[in-house]
């Protein structure tokens, strides 16, 4: 049994209903999303011996499997090789899949990141959990415009269930998969998010109220204040006396990027976040306690704004807003603040590697079984890369791809003749990085993945 067999064996039984299984066709489709150019059916039963393309559109399609236990044991999974960290995150992001047509569930023109425009696209929640460079993704939830959930016809011909049909914005989506992964064992110190997520205020207190920890960025728009605005009731002239309904305050609020702008020289500290390949990452941070006040709450949040950016022009700012406690080292505020990078490496990864955005599949519980397969394939390379990262750790997600498609297109090429392959790569990579970090007069380099080697 090949590692790949070896590592898919525990899901097999969440792939049963009743006395059927489709867990060789999972497996297959597994095998294909390593090997075929283009991860659609087509290409896939091309690609892979003994699969007929029906049993793969079945696979996807008919058959009576969960998606979301599949996603529970991959949380639980990723949670064994990440979790239970001090600097383990739960990151939360979204990704737009470009498609044709008005069919595909969810599908309309809206806002796609990953080409940075409005394009005809469908949009999904994706959390991620991240730890050192390591990160899995964990969860994927198709989000559904208004104009879909207030059309039942159109949502019954894309096979979305009842239960689903309801109206989320993307950050309640967001707090359900956060709610999920903590009833799913997963363990993580921290929630993150982008400014989608952060300029949603209700997202930023339910993340509070439910005893996370946090650090979210927010648009330079973001109003903060910089004393305790002590809200008060406001009582409105020529009222006669009545009770007053309102809250108000004396304090005005001022935005963030205002604020920054008034930062000194010496009010920033220089910090290495993490090394790199290509050299450490180095930036300049300021933080600052700070009040957020809704205009209806009792009592404002007392919370700490960071400010991040690039030491060298001052550009790429990032404004962050986090209920850690006030004593928090900067620099560590600063690393928390680098991992969210890893949903967007990890998804890139899906997406470039194993064909995440390949499918064809039209209606809701195909999209969701295309993806759960897709991050079960990414979270069996993280596993090989944290298995061999002694000894390879530069190993990317690309070469596990490259090695698992040689044997499997190539099973009698002799393994030996592969892993040196391999291997020759890894001290190019590794001899180019030692080089930089010795120009610059650096420690070498370290692998983070092992983490018992910092």
């Amino acid at each position: 049994m090949d590692r790949l067999e070896e590592f898919v064996d525990p899901f097999r039984a969440l792939f049963k209903s009743g006395t059927r299984s489709v867990a060789d066709s999972a497996m297959s489709f597994l095998r294909g999303l390593f090997v075929a150019e283009r991860r659609n059916l087509q290409q896939i039963s091309e690609s892979v011996d003994d699969v007929e393309h029906q049993n793969l559109q079945y696979l996807l399609s008919e058959a009576k499997w969960d998606f979301r236990e599949v996603q529970r044991k991959i949380a639980q999974d990723a949670d064994a090789l990440l979790g239970g960290h001090d600097d383990s995150v739960l990151i939360i992001d979204e990704s737009g899949f470009s498609k044709k047509g008005e069919c595909s569930a969810g599908v309309r023109r809206q806002w796609n990141g990953r080409l940075g425009k409005v394009d005809n696209c469908q949009v999904g929640v994706f959390a991620a959990l991240s730890h050192g460079i390591g990160v899995a993704l964990i969860g994927a939830r198709l989000y559904l415009p208004k104009e879909w959930t207030e059309s039942k016809k159109r949502c019954d011909k894309a096979h979305i269930p009842a239960d689903e049909q309801a109206f989320k914005i993307k950050s309640q989506i967001g707090l359900d998969m956060i709610r999920g992964a903590r009833a799913d064992g997963v363990r993580f110190s921290w929630v993150s998010a982008d400014a989608g997520y952060g300029k949603e205020p209700d997202f930023l207190r339910a993340v509070a109220d439910m005893g996370e920890r946090f650090l979210v960025h927010v648009h330079a728009s973001q109003r903060i204040f910089i004393e305790d605005p002590r809200p008060a009731p406001v009582i409105p002239k020529g009222t006669g006396g009545r009770p007053p309904k309102r809250l108000g305050s004396s304090i005005k609020s001022v935005r963030v990027d205002a604020w920054m702008k008034k930062r000194k020289v010496q009010d920033w500290s220089l910090l290495q976040a993490r090394h790199a390949t290509l050299g450490p990452i180095c930036v300049e941070a300021v933080h600052q306690p700070v009040w957020l006040w809704d205009g209806t709450e009792s009592e404002p949040r007392l919370w700490t704004l960071l400010i991040v950016r690039n030491p060298a022009d001052h550009t790429d700012i990032h404004y962050a807003l986090t209920n850690a406690a006030a004593d928090t080292q900067l620099l560590d505020l600063v690393r928390i603040e680098r991992q969210r990078f890893w949903i967007e490496h990890a998804l890139g990864d899906a997406k470039s590697e194993v064909g995440m955005g390949h499918y064809e599949v039209r209606t809701w519980v195909g999209w969701h079984r295309h993806m759960t397969l897709c991050m079960l394939a990414s979270l069996f390379s993280l596993g090989e890369r944290i298995r061999v990262a002694n000894v390879m750790p530069l190993l990317s997600t690309r070469d596990v791809r490259c090695v698992l498609a040689e044997l499997i297109t190539h099973p009698d090429q002799p393994r030996e003749t592969i892993y040196r392959n391999i291997a020759k790569r890894q001290e190019q990579r590794w001899a180019s990085t030692q080089s930089r970090y010795r120009k610059a007069c650096i420690p070498p380099y370290y692998n983070a993945l092992n983490r018992s080697t910092m």
